[in-house]
């Protein structure tokens, strides 16, 4: 899913964001305190209403934290898509440009390729 005309983000809410992106599950408020080391819970759990009302992170289901129900909460969209949307189009020919240079991954290249001749067809009509 790519996501259009998404502001920066602070380095709280970017701190938060990083810590889902990078968990294979969905994480709870104090899970991601615990990950995010010297924050506030009081901290995080403001930070993720914020990103809830920006529709950065969605609600996943229901946990248990020893005695208590909390909110178990997830990316509503990858990394990838985010850096994509905010970084200009030079900016991103140059990161592909780059990773095609130097990558020694003859799969990846491949695939590029594919997809290149894909966009090429689409975009031809």
């Amino acid at each position: 899913m790519i996501i259009l005309n998404r502001k920066q983000l602070t380095k709280r809410e970017q701190l938060v964001m990083e810590i889902l992106w990078n968990s294979e599950v969905d994480l709870s408020a104090n899970d991601i305190c615990i990950l995010a080391g010297n924050v506030s819970i009081y901290t995080i759990q403001q930070v993720l209403q914020r990103l809830l009302k920006m529709n950065y992170v969605e609600v996943s289901g229901i946990g248990y934290n020893k005695t208590s129900i909390t909110r178990k909460y997830k990316p509503a969209f990858s990394q990838a898509d985010y850096i994509t949307k905010n970084i200009n189009d030079q900016t991103s020919y140059q990161l592909a440009s780059n990773y095609i240079r130097f990558s020694e991954d003859i799969s990846s290249l491949d695939e590029l390729e594919e997809l290149i001749k894909e966009k090429k067809k689409e975009l031809k009509g």
